[in-house]
């Protein structure tokens, strides 16, 4: 008689899937930074075309006839990714009923899913002054033209990190630079900055800058343009540099493109090959996703150089 029979191995997967899909419910509720600067795009193929960025035209008086607006020349594809976590539980373990762990170990694989969600979402921010945005240029550069938007700079560079005195400068920078930002047809976007992302380093200064009040405790003018301050590990640890953006239009500075949702497969078979040779039920976790950019006009990175 097997040690782990079928009928045992299906009550086991069973039971994992439904405690992962507990746990990752959980975790979506407690990590919503990135939802905030990202947008999630469903996907149903391999890969996926944003022909459609930035293009939107404006409303125009209605005249004799329509003013027909067609796409702008721009082709910006991302490929899905294909992610994995697999977990091994000895058959020793099953067999002897020790499996008072499976919980804490099922729970770690639905916060490594969304570790890797937000690792990549914000690391796409720093690889931003190389990585193209639909308009092959980087998404982070001091010139650029989108039709006849007239010249997009967002890389401000300039003393604007050493002190709460100079932070309050770059911030009133990239306000004016963002909330000048035209769209396609050289009509003003009407956008405005509500958000900030750094590194560790520098969130109690930018927090002292924005947040706290105050003389007299009153609210600081700035804070105007700050709803929200994040700041993420998976920013370079050691810059001084920072994110403003502007996460209320339909699509947000990032792209976050979702093929596959995770879930949970398994070799836990009595003849599976793990479980002959080494005496391991394995259990994966399987996800396809991939990250990108969105327009950006709503995102600005103030480079220090102080």
């Amino acid at each position: 008689m097997p040690y782990v029979s079928s009928d045992m191995s299906t009550a086991m997967l069973t039971n994992i899937k439904a405690l992962f899909l507990k746990f990752l419910g959980e975790k979506a509720a407690m990590d919503k930074d990135w939802q905030q600067i990202a947008t999630i795009m469903p996907s149903d193929s391999d890969k996926e075309e944003y022909d459609w960025l930035g293009a939107t035209p404006p409303m125009s008086e209605w005249k004799d006839k329509r003013q027909l607006r067609g796409l702008r020349p721009y082709s910006y594809t991302l490929t899905n990714q294909d992610w994995e976590a697999t977990l091994e539980i000895s058959r020793n373990a099953f067999n002897d009923n020790k499996l008072g762990h499976i919980p804490k170990r099922v729970e770690a694989l639905a916060a490594s899913y969304y570790k890797r969600v937000i690792e990549e979402i914000f690391s796409v921010l720093d690889y931003g002054g190389t990585g193209l945005a639909y308009d092959e240029t980087a998404f982070f550069a001091d010139t650029r033209t989108i039709g006849d938007s007239g010249n997009i700079d967002n890389l401000l560079d300039g003393a604007y990190s050493g002190s709460t005195t100079e932070a309050r400068a770059g911030l009133l920078a990239a306000v004016a630079a963002m909330m000048n930002f035209k769209d396609d047809w050289g009509k003003p976007l009407g956008l405005k900055p509500d958000t900030i992302v750094c590194a560790p380093a520098i969130y109690m200064l930018l927090k002292d800058a924005f947040l706290v009040p105050g003389v007299a405790g009153t609210i600081r003018p700035e804070a105007e343009f700050v709803q929200r301050i994040i700041t993420s590990p998976w920013i370079d640890a050691d810059t001084l540099d920072w994110y403003v953006l502007c996460t209320s239009e339909t699509v947000r500075p990032i792209i976050f493109q979702d093929r596959q949702k995770p879930e949970v497969t398994s070799l836990d078979k009595p003849d599976s090959p793990d479980v002959f040779m080494r005496k391991m039920l394995l259990y994966g976790v399987d996800a396809r996703f991939t990250v990108g950019y969105g327009d950006p006009r709503t995102a600005i990175k103030i480079t220090d150089n102080s």
